[in-house]
């Protein structure tokens, strides 16, 4: 999700599950202000729906802003026979660590088999390391 959605999701139906604990955090004056102005601009979503979304907003901005590692070799990629190479970066890191968190989580909720949230192994190409060089 980027930030320039939000305005699209927060006047969609809410379909969000929460997590079983809750997490509790103050907040710099600014940003608080500019949160109770957004409050108050979609009265029918709440506090938490809002923030949640600002949040996932934010994660999917920082998780693209990792940049590339090269680890071992995968394989070529079907289309453009490009070599793709497995990132060890912090980017998979991210993704093996969102996956244990996600993990536990649905286990505290009840889902003895939870599926994680990143299946796939994280591929870039030499393009991608010339691009994010740039």
């Amino acid at each position: 999700m980027k930030a320039k959605d939000l305005h699209t999701v927060w006047d969609a139906p809410d379909n969000s599950r929460l997590t079983s604990k809750q997490h509790s955090f103050r907040l710099p004056v600014h940003v608080a202000a500019k949160l109770d102005a957004l409050c108050e601009i979609y009265p029918t979503k709440t506090r938490t729906q809002i923030v949640g979304d600002l949040l996932s907003a934010a994660l999917d901005g920082v998780e693209q802003s990792f940049p590339p590692i090269k680890g071992k070799e995968i394989g070529p990629q079907p289309d453009t026979e490009e070599m793709l190479y497995e990132d060890i970066g912090p980017a998979s890191r991210y993704r093996k660590l969102a996956n244990k968190h996600y993990i536990e989580m649905e286990k505290e909720r009840g889902n003895k088999n939870p599926t994680p949230l990143y299946t796939a192994t994280y591929a870039i190409s030499d393009s991608d390391l010339k691009a994010d060089a740039q």
